[in-house]
């Protein structure tokens, strides 16, 4: 076997039983990290969870015709930052009030329904913003048909504070755990490092100098980081994707497990697997210096 070949995997030549179980403790982080990570980017935090329970109410005139109605809620739906658009006659109105606030039949009279109809706006998670809200209620307030339009402004800066604070919490908890597997990672390899410090010498030695030993050793780890990362984020992705198919009443805090596949997701998760390249490598260059640096 050349020696440029067996540099590659000079550690687990040299120290098989502990980097298997070092690699084994890495996978099952990554899968608990990747499922967080999947979690954190369909759901944005607490967005969707948020968008599904705000919506915009465009109260129509009385009278309106049904085929305007839907007309006018088909052209909202069309608006970039609306997720749905929903027309409810008078009638269905009517009917949502009863189960409401039941008991109360008597209001509507000698037959005359009080209740005019409306069109329920959703606002996309990604476009949940004072800006995009806005958007829609100036372009709901400038039609005819409509006589008012309810968009909580009076809360809605809460809500929106409350959706940043859940995003940068979650995105936060997610830093301090992957800035704990580098911390981690740079102990270990250095533990290594030492504890190889011997078989190291007598290769350089025999004329394996040291520069190349410890750029086949980083570059060894980014690939086996890589490898982990990518593994662990498709077990806790295929986790998460049995999660939401079995508990159906998550999606609309995380999102449909069709949202795994799209091409942002498995973007996110190949960038996530680089970064982690990036970080074992970097882990395995400071701890090998701190070793050398301990010995001298």
């Amino acid at each position: 076997m050349s020696e440029q070949t067996s540099l590659w995997w000079i550690d687990w030549r040299l120290s098989r039983l502990p980097l298997v179980r070092e690699t084994i403790g890495r996978f099952l982080f990554f899968c608990l990290l990747g499922f967080a990570l999947l979690s954190l980017l369909l759901s944005g935090g607490a967005s969707r969870f948020l968008a599904d329970r705000y919506a915009i109410t465009a109260v129509l005139r009385a009278d309106v015709p049904s085929a305007e109605a839907e007309g006018l809620a088909r052209k909202v739906a069309a608006l970039p930052p609306v997720r749905s658009a929903a027309y409810r006659d008078p009638e269905a109105a009517w009917k949502e009030f009863l189960r409401a606030y039941p008991g109360l039949d008597p209001l509507r009279g000698a037959g005359r329904n009080p209740m005019p109809g409306y069109i329920e706006i959703r606002i996309r998670p990604d476009r949940l913003t004072r800006a995009d809200v806005d958007l829609v209620a100036s372009a709901l307030r400038s039609v005819p048909l409509v006589e008012q339009v309810l968009a909580g402004e009076e809360w809605l800066p809460r809500l929106l504070r409350a959706d940043r604070l859940a995003f940068w919490a979650g995105w936060g908890i997610f830093s301090a755990f992957l800035a704990g597997f580098f911390l981690v990672g740079r102990l270990q390899e250095r533990g290594r490092a030492v504890a190889l410090a011997g078989d190291f010498a007598f290769l350089v030695e025999r004329g394996v100098p040291t520069g190349r030993m410890v750029f086949f050793r980083a570059a060894s780890a980014a690939v086996s980081g890589f490898l982990l990362a990518a593994a662990g984020t498709a077990t806790g992705g295929g986790a998460l994707f049995l999660f939401l198919r079995k508990f159906p009443f998550l999606e609309g805090g995380i999102g449909p497990p069709s949202d795994l596949l799209l091409p942002r997701t498995l973007a996110v998760a190949v960038l996530f697997s680089c970064g982690v390249a990036l970080l074992s490598a970097a882990a395995s260059l400071l701890g090998w210096r701190a070793a050398r640096s301990g010995r001298k």
